[in-house]
């Protein structure tokens, strides 16, 4: 695959960029990985730009962000780092499903950042055949690469691929994380299911972490991998450092 000077550029739309945002594993007190975030002139998210775009784009715009996180990352100090790269896929059904891992192994090459760095985040992987999301876990696996399944919530519908199709991570929705200091169903959903996605091996992502009282809950359950507000905000171009300080180095 041979990528021109265009994927150099975050997406195929003036005013598309990309921003990073850590995500913070609480025992080693470091970086786990970076994700790289899609955002439009206006602050839109992926989804959002994915809507106004024509259907016919939206594997293109997969391709090209996968390339241009490889960049952007390695150009702000990725490799620097230990620090692995989550590029998300947002129309993971309406391309060839290596397509993205083709395109952000070929920048990879071209700037040094090997495929074992690299992680794949499945958005709306509830609506992605069963195949396709096979032959997307087991593509990565080959090459070196995690899948992470994005978005796993309230609703139970979700639980099944990720232990039939078994991804390296699953993220848990913001809205189900936010909740539990003061919802006790919700803190009763995350204590039984983080459990059952370890017992398949599979590591479970905390998104929406925005206070210390849910960090420690988290904890509580066996949830060491967080992302939120607490952590640190995403920042366009950059790697921004935690804000979470480990017990060790603050002693």
């Amino acid at each position: 695959m041979v990528l021109d000077s265009e994927d150099w550029q975050a997406a195929p739309a003036p005013g598309l960029h990309l921003a990073f945002r850590p995500v913070h594993d609480v025992i080693t007190g470091r970086v786990f990985a970076y994700e790289a975030l899609l955002r439009g002139p206006d602050g839109e998210e992926g989804d959002e730009i994915l809507d106004q775009i024509p259907p016919d784009r939206h594997a293109e715009l997969d391709r090209r962000v996968a390339a241009g996180a490889v960049y952007r990352a390695m150009d702000a100090g990725l490799g620097r780092s230990t620090a692995r790269l989550l590029i998300p896929i947002h129309a993971a059904g309406a391309a060839p499903a290596l397509a993205a891992l083709a395109a952000a192994s070929e920048a990879g090459r071209r700037t040094g950042l090997v495929p074992e760095r690299l992680i794949f985040g499945i958005h709306g992987f509830t609506d992605v055949p069963g195949q396709h999301l096979a032959d997307l876990v087991e593509g990565h696996r080959r090459a070196g690469a995690l899948t992470a399944f994005l978005g796993l919530g309230h609703d139970p519908i979700g639980f099944s691929p990720c232990v039939r199709y078994r991804p390296a991570m699953v993220r848990l929705d913001s809205d189900l994380v936010n909740g539990i200091e003061t919802s006790w169903s919700r803190r009763l959903m995350l204590e039984e299911l983080a459990p059952r996605l370890r017992e398949h091996g599979i590591r479970v992502i905390a998104d929406g972490v925005e206070r210390e009282g849910v960090l420690q809950r988290l904890r509580s359950f066996g949830i060491f991998h967080v992302q939120g507000a607490l952590v640190a905000p995403p920042m366009p171009g950059m790697l921004p450092p935690t804000r979470i300080v480990h017990p060790a180095a603050a002693a």
